[in-house]
């Protein structure tokens, strides 16, 4: 990608991406509305240029970042983008304990704004929570659990095993002892979390809702 002197975008405007949306939370294509000046970015020399897109599905603006790969005519940059506002990831909280609910809900605050190891740290006192709300067995169950994902092979072995580390070992999550985490290994730790709180509260609580629908039912019968 680049802008050359005459500040033509088409190059930048047929570059096409794909994202979940901020906004409206669907993957949708985005369209440049709002390329950079080749004058102002030779005269300020930024090491990232800002660009802003709009939604193609609810056309709200979508602000896009990209690393400057070199100066000259044209000005180039690299092709993928770096998202500075990412979709908050939808979840069935409803489901939870309330405090459960509460740290777990802050934990997806903390991924979507790419806070990486605030977001592990809330996962750990998520799960501290969840271990709580299970009684004296919690921190069994929750194991037991993480041990059922680890024999469906869904990460590898040391992968896991930090995982575990950030999720179970330990005093305190926020200890910076833990394994600093990067984006592709939150996103994998998202997952963990998803299918272990599901597993322990949120299958049970569906059923037991269903039940008490069919209940209903029956006496309205």
């Amino acid at each position: 990608m680049y802008i050359p002197q005459t500040n033509d975008p088409t190059v930048l405007s047929d570059k096409h991406f794909t994202i979940v949306c901020p906004h409206c939370n669907t993957r949708s294509g985005v369209s440049l509305i709002s390329p950079p000046r080749f004058e102002f970015l030779t005269r300020f020399r930024p090491g990232y240029v800002g660009m802003a897109y709009r939604c193609d599905a609810c056309n709200e603006p979508i602000f896009l970042k990209f690393k400057v790969t070199s100066w000259g005519n044209p000005i180039h940059f690299e092709a993928q983008p770096i998202e500075i506002e990412r979709a908050r990831v939808a979840y069935e909280l409803k489901y939870l304990p309330e405090e459960v609910k509460n740290d777990f809900s802050e934990a997806l605050i903390c991924y979507s704004q790419g806070c990486w190891n605030a977001f592990a740290a809330m996962c750990r006192r998520a799960l501290q929570s969840a271990a709580m709300a299970l009684g004296a067995d919690g921190t069994t169950k929750i194991t037991r659990q993480l041990d059922n994902l680890r024999e469906m092979q869904v990460v590898s072995e040391e992968e896991f095993e930090q995982l575990k580390t950030i999720m179970i070992t330990g005093h305190d999550g926020a200890h910076p002892h833990l394994p600093n985490i990067n984006g592709d290994r939150a996103a994998v730790l998202l997952e963990l979390m998803k299918d272990a709180l599901t597993q322990l509260f949120v299958r049970k609580a569906k059923i037991e809702e269903a039940s008490k629908l069919r209940a209903q039912a029956t006496k309205q019968k």
